[in-house]
């Protein structure tokens, strides 16, 4: 397995931070505070250029402390674009903190011709995005001491502990309770592992922090930063259609809810525009019924909130295109009731991945096809696509009662390369040569493979590839496996001897040259 990918963009049965009610604790838009983007000249007959108008309705919403931007039924063109403070990425419309875009019946925003920047001078890309939350979305601040005022030395924290401590106690000066702060592992370097919290507390005696959320990850050398004046707070957009390059960016924000919309990447646009989602640094998130769908000549992928998103939440949403999924440092994300259609390209790596650390992949429904065109390594889904570095960050990823529908010729339905993933009680069906689950990382794993139920038509049930010099400790159990492939199940080890180390017991293999073959 080649691990030095490049990131494209990782199910206990619940989330416990979203059982306690967390799923439901973001603020709501204040609803006295309403602006209707007519108000402030916009027509949204599809003809004329709405751009300014509703940006004075998102900018008045802001002045006021926040509200709701109503949109009206109709087309609100947008056929002009402002450029970021980075060269290459223009936005139609900037949206700060505590504002909410909702739209009736049918709304869309249509980013027009005008509305998207050309190529840049000496630019490889151009970024065109609708709706950019974030003031200053594009750049990543939160890592950046020009941004967020300085970093301040912590003791070593602990995961799954609620407070930090400075290292030096007259720091505790710099913040106080309701600051919202992001710790890093190190204060240098590009994607750094990096935990956002709000602080509940602060000790000016001891230099302790208390932290709203538990920490997902331990730092040995760690730093806080606080980033109060530079985040995004409480944002949201409802029962909107957008359609553009790039339909949506969220940066660096604290609450971020998206209900009810249609996010539509145009691919027929081209001239070397990024054709994605940008979603980066998202803390406490909801995607609930959403449909993200491409139009245009080719199928796009869509980024889901990466780098070091957490406390995240997928429900009942469509997902048509290319590829979904995230990486990096995320953690704490349930993606539930969702259906994915993930359209064939040789390209494609592995067609969702959810590269992050406690993740749950419960009762979604999953489509695709003729993953990498035969290479042996693509994956419908995987629990794990990017670089080695990543490897010791992800993990404790659930996959449960899920059905999928594969055809990845010469690949797999379900790749497993994360430690200590399970996959329980899914059933997967499976055409031409395709692998029902292929369970190799690398690093050490101990995975539960159990009570799933795999057909394929001559592909191969199970590969379980041992790590050289020891056992995995995986428990393969209770699968019922039926297809007419060469293998059942089959084990291999990465070094000769096979050591040993997995577990298997109570299979139901039926039809295959070999139901079981270890190696």
């Amino acid at each position: 397995m080649r691990f030095q990918l490049k990131v494209l963009a990782s199910a206990s049965i619940a989330l416990n931070l979203f059982v306690a009610g967390r799923a439901t604790d973001l603020p709501a838009s204040r609803p006295g505070s309403v602006f209707n983007v007519k108000e402030y000249g916009a027509v949204c007959d599809g003809q004329a250029d709405d751009t300014t108008a509703i940006q004075k309705a998102i900018d008045a919403a802001m002045a006021a402390g926040g509200g709701v931007v109503q949109f009206p039924g109709g087309v609100c063109l947008l056929n002009s674009c402002h450029p970021s403070s980075h060269p290459w990425d223009f936005y139609n419309l900037i949206i700060g903190s505590e504002v909410t875009l909702r739209g009736t019946n049918g709304a869309k925003l249509l980013q027009g011709p005008g509305g998207r920047h050309s190529l840049p001078a000496r630019a490889r890309e151009v970024g065109n995005s609708v709706l950019a939350f974030g003031l200053d979305y594009e750049v990543i601040r939160f890592q950046n001491p020009a941004y967020n005022g300085g970093f301040y030395r912590l003791s070593a924290t602990t995961a799954a502990h609620s407070a930090v401590a400075l290292a030096n106690r007259s720091d505790a000066a710099y913040f106080k309770a309701g600051d919202y702060v992001a710790i890093y592992s190190a204060t240098t370097g590009d994607v750094i592992p990096t935990e956002t919290s709000q602080l509940t507390s602060v000790n000016a005696e001891t230099g302790e922090l208390g932290l709203r959320d538990p920490l997902a990850r331990s730092f040995a050398n760690p730093s806080i930063a606080n980033v109060t004046k530079i985040a995004t707070k409480n944002v949201g957009v409802e029962n909107l259609i957008v359609q553009g390059a790039e339909p949506l960016s969220v940066t660096e924000t604290f609450g971020f809810r998206a209900e009810n919309n249609q996010f539509i990447i145009d691919t027929s646009v081209g001239g070397s525009n990024i054709l994605n989602l940008q979603l980066n640094t998202l803390r406490d998130f909801q995607f609930i019924h959403n449909t993200f769908t491409t139009v245009g000549p080719k199928p796009a992928a869509f980024e889901l909130p990466q780098r070091n998103s957490q406390n995240g939440w997928f429900e009942g949403n469509s997902f048509t295109g290319l590829s979904a999924g995230f990486g990096e440092y995320a953690a704490h994300i349930t993606f539930t009731n969702n259906q994915f259609q993930i359209q064939a390209d040789p390209s494609v790596v592995a067609g969702i991945f959810i590269g992050g650390k406690d993740v749950n992949f419960i009762n979604n429904d999953v489509r695709g096809g003729n993953i990498t065109g035969g290479s042996g390594w693509g994956v419908i889904l995987a629990d794990f696509i990017g670089p080695a570095e990543f490897a010791p960050f992800v993990g404790q990823v659930r996959i449960a009662n899920n059905r999928f529908a594969c055809q990845a010729d010469g690949n797999a339905c379900l790749g497993l390369f994360a430690p200590d993933t399970s996959a329980t009680g899914n059933t997967l069906v499976l055409k031409g040569r395709t692998r029902g689950i292929h369970a190799e990382g690398p690093l050490l794993q101990a995975n539960t493979i159990q009570s799933n139920t795999i057909s394929t038509e001559s592909g191969e049930g199970m590969l379980i590839v041992t790590p050289p010099g020891g056992g995995c400790g995986s428990l393969i159990q209770g699968n019922t496996i039926s297809g007419a492939g060469a293998y059942g199940i089959r084990v291999e080890a990465r070094g000769a001897p096979n050591a040993g180390g997995v577990v298997l017991q109570n299979n139901n293999i039926t039809g295959f040259g070999t139901p079981l073959f270890i190696h």
